[in-house]
């Protein structure tokens, strides 16, 4: 797991800003620094002052030593910053050469490289390292682009190849770890992170209105490739990327779409089949994603999901094997899931490791996180999941799995049973309702004018409605709603048939991506590698997609199939657990006592483009004391936009 830049232009440019690329990114690899410097059709590896000493000796003695480069003019490069995880020693130092042809900067893990390495050993392939790096190196040489059906796990990387002079970008299948890049004639830059790419100096840091609106107003974050930044473009989860440095031809393809059934298929298996397979590929996604040079935690809400991991993970290693979890606590509050979380923890045996974030320490962390995710957010959840990965690294950890993805997978949000009743024929539709309750058909209705409704009225008329039913929507400065308001056309399309239909498009490039940025974000920044079983084994995803979603949904319960799969890993009360509360805090509560000091956010020119002034001034006492415990997330993405828009106002004076 690291972080990965570079840089190449048609008539070179200074070194150096692959240095400040690099430094940006320090909290992605704090174990290892590593620089190639393409000139004239060759390719030189570098070492710069965070490259680890032994790199330095042996096997690495090529490696010179060129702290600050000395404004070295070069046509193209990589950066490197190494989370050693595995082969922790110099052995896996990047970027990697293979048959002095390719070369790789890469971050991710591909779990089943053992697997891999194996079948291209027998097809005659050599290695002289135990990384997983070298043998996306040597898959590519002997399958080209198709090595990418091959793998499972998560990845991000660009293969420079030195005799055809074209460079090869991959982005694993449901974006678990990031990829953005600048293109413009005779220039191309890619990095893990927005604030790399706007650290080199050469991409502007001018906004994309589109996508601030669609922030506000949808609470979408990256559903298109061109995302918050005007100049900086995602490459979007399932696609591969290639770039002729000669002819600058770039070429954006997408390899992964994830298949999925609807209603009217048949299933072949018995409920105990079904059951046994699902747990079978469960263990195995876990299985491959403990595999590491170092110690794997994981992260325990008290929920199912990550209950279910825990289990299987106690089921998996020895007997006598540590197994550190880690869970964010609300002594007193509504949201407090500690009780179950300790429940589970002793089940399984587990070291227990509790956070308690406050409104405090919100306040306090809040310009750092912000600056960290890279991006603005919804909720203060997020603040929980950092103050999680935080403790994890001090406690000693580089390594957690996490249970995000297991909503999308199995169908556990309350909205999927509007899409699960809306797929099934009139008698079970009308069985399963009965099971919701009297409520049934109100919440119907609810959603059916959420998702569809209020969308087949016309923008004008979706506008009011959705200012009406979230005032926050009026302090928006009226030129910019009024600006891009057709923007409510392009949810049209959005006609989801059944329950599969749905979760397949939360999956592809949409809400689950926007959490596993959040993931990606809040672990890295702590330098910690966070796995996610339920969200990239594309194995376990196809057999699950392979069913219809009567298979995942019963009597109005989500996630059947988890339940009864991990039924054997973890206590019956938590087994039998109705009352799912999500990663919620206590976000009301804490904007009503930080109210007072959020202030000075609001005083910065840039945002009133997109906040009214006047109307927000006027209201600001009542708007930041939300009533009630319930987020609906519509405050804190005020408060988290400023928090934002001053990180990246900074960001940019100094650069």
């Amino acid at each position: 797991m690291c972080g990965i830049a570079g840089a190449f232009y048609r008539d070179g440019f200074d070194s150096n800003v692959l240095l400040k690329m690099s430094r940006r990114m320090q909290h992605r690899g704090p174990d290892g620094e590593g620089f190639l410097f393409v000139s004239n059709g060759e390719a030189t590896p570098v070492s710069g002052s965070d490259t680890t000493p032994n790199c330095l000796n042996g096997r690495f003695s090529w490696l010179p030593k060129s702290p600050e480069f000395q404004h070295e003019k070069i046509q193209g490069g990589f950066v490197h910053r190494r989370l050693a995880i595995i082969s922790t020693d110099e052995s896996g130092h990047q970027p990697m050469s293979y048959n002095d042809r390719y070369w790789i900067t890469y971050n991710g893990e591909v779990y089943n490289y053992p697997e891999i390495r194996a079948e291209l050993e027998s097809l005659g392939s050599k290695f002289q390292t135990e990384s997983d790096t070298e043998v996306i190196l040597a898959a590519y040489q002997h399958w080209g682009k198709s090595c990418l059906d091959r793998f499972n796990g998560m990845w991000s990387f660009v293969i420079f190849d030195r005799l055809e002079q074209t460079l090869f970008a991959a982005r694993d299948r449901f974006g678990v770890k990031p990829f953005y890049y600048h293109v413009s004639p005779g220039k191309l830059l890619f990095a893990s992170e927005y604030k790399v790419l706007l650290a080199s100096g050469e991409v502007s840091a001018n906004l994309n209105e589109n996508a601030v609106f669609d922030y506000f107003v949808f609470s979408e974050i990256e559903y298109e490739p061109k995302g918050f930044f005007e100049q900086i473009v995602e490459l979007n989860p399932g696609h591969h990327l290639s770039y002729d440095l000669k002819s600058e031809r770039l070429e954006v393809i997408r390899y992964y779409t994830l298949p999925f059934v609807d209603e009217s298929v048949s299933v072949k298996y018995s409920s105990t089949e079904l059951v046994e397979i699902t747990r079978s590929k469960l263990l195995e996604a876990i299985r491959i994603r403990l595999r590491a040079d170092v110690e794997v935690g994981s992260c325990l809400s008290g929920g199912l999901d990550s209950s279910a991991l825990v289990g299987m993970m106690r089921h998996l290693l020895p007997t006598n094997h540590p197994l550190h979890v880690f869970t964010a606590v609300f002594p007193g509050k509504e949201s407090d899931e500690s009780s179950w979380a300790r429940m589970m923890a002793d089940y399984a045996g587990a070291i227990s490791h509790e956070v308690e974030p406050t409104a405090e320490m919100l306040m306090h962390s809040l310009d750092e996180m912000s600056f960290a995710l890279d991006l603005p957010i919804w909720s203060t959840s997020t603040f929980a999941q950092f103050s999680v990965m935080k403790l994890v690294r001090e406690k000693g950890l580089k390594v957690v799995l996490d249970g995000q993805g297991g909503d999308e997978l199995f169908g556990g949000y309350a909205p999927h049973l509007y899409f699960f009743w809306k797929g099934l024929q009139k008698s079970e539709r009308k069985a399963e309702m009965h099971a919701f309750g009297e409520d049934a058909r109100k919440f119907k209705w609810r959603q059916w004018l959420r998702y569809e409704g209020v969308f087949r009225v016309g923008n004008t008329v979706a506008a009011s409605v959705y200012r009406n039913y979230f005032p926050g929507l009026n302090l928006l400065n009226p030129d910019f709603f009024g600006r891009h308001k057709s923007r409510f056309h392009k949810q049209e399309f959005r006609n989801w048939s059944d329950l599969n239909s749905r979760l397949a498009w939360e999956i592809d490039n949409s809400t689950l991506k926007s959490y596993l940025r959040c993931e990606d974000r809040c672990s890295m920044w702590h330098s910690v590698e966070s796995r996610t079983p339920f969200a990239d084994d594309h194995l376990l995803a196809e057999w699950l997609f392979s069913l219809p979603g009567k298979m995942k949904i019963a009597n109005s319960s989500g996630k059947v199939l988890l339940r009864e799969a991990a039924k054997p890993f973890m206590p019956i009360e938590i087994y039998a657990r109705k009352d799912k509360k999500g990663y919620t805090t206590p976000n009301n509560e804490w904007i009503r006592r930080i109210s007072p000091e959020l202030k000075s956010l609001f005083e910065q020119s840039d945002i009133y483009k997109y906040i009214d002034k006047k109307k927000f001034d006027a209201s600001y006492e009542s708007f930041l004391q939300p009533s009630g415990n319930q987020d609906n997330g519509r405050v804190f993405k005020f408060i988290s936009f400023a928090s934002w828009l001053k990180g990246l106002s900074l960001l940019s004076d100094k650069r």
